[in-house]
């Protein structure tokens, strides 16, 4: 479920103090300490990405490897640069080649011709940088709404964990009262008390995961 919440200006407010980010982290540390958690954060996203190039799920495993492998050995190289270059769009330029390759590869091998991965790679192949870049900010903003939302769910109360999940498609006060035998104003106050503390921890995950 992709909460639509990106929009806000809250989404991408910049923290300024001295912590660092889990990418600083395992850029300073001098081996492997913080890749398990690397993994175990950006494997979604990472996943959710070649998805989004048209991937099929069982090709997608094997791809997610090769990607964190290419991760790990180029990470060092990466400078963030807010304007020019932000993690999530040198990671999906990853992702793109990574992709591409692996079906170029499985073009040039393929002699029987029994699967058409030349359109693939010519599909792949049209993808520009703004494309990317737009693949990069809408599967970030998904991926971090869903992490966030899975983080802060159990917090409330089964009952306006339901109301909110259904306030995505329903906007509507009066009918999601009437859908859930509630008053306007207790729909009103789940909906904003859980979008607040959402938002923050989008927030929040934001600058933690230093995308």
């Amino acid at each position: 479920m992709f909460l639509n919440l990106c929009s806000s200006k809250k989404f991408m407010k910049e923290n300024n103090n001295t912590r660092h980010t889990l990418l600083q982290k395992l850029q300073l540390s001098k081996g492997d300490e913080y890749w398990n958690e690397f993994v175990q954060s950006y494997e979604g996203y990472i996943y959710m990405v070649i998805r989004s190039l048209g991937v099929n799920t069982n090709t997608c495993e094997d791809l997610l490897q090769d990607v964190l492998v290419k991760v790990w050995k180029s990470l060092s190289k990466f400078k963030y640069e807010r304007e020019k270059c932000r993690f999530r769009t040198w990671l999906c330029v990853i992702i793109r080649n990574t992709v591409y390759n692996y079906f170029q590869s499985k073009a040039n091998r393929n002699d029987l011709k029994n699967v058409n991965y030349d359109n693939v790679v010519k599909s792949i192949k049209l993808i520009t940088q703004p494309e990317i870049d737009r693949i990069a900010e809408v599967e970030w903003k998904s991926f971090l709404s869903n992490k966030a939302w899975d983080s802060i769910k159990d917090d409330f109360s089964p009952k306006a964990v339901q109301v909110f999940e259904a306030s995505m498609t329903e906007s509507d006060n009066k009918v999601l009262a009437e859908e859930f035998g509630l008053s306007t104003n207790v729909i009103r106050v789940y909906k904003s008390r859980i979008r607040n503390v959402l938002l923050k921890e989008i927030t929040r995950l934001n600058f933690e995961l230093g995308g």
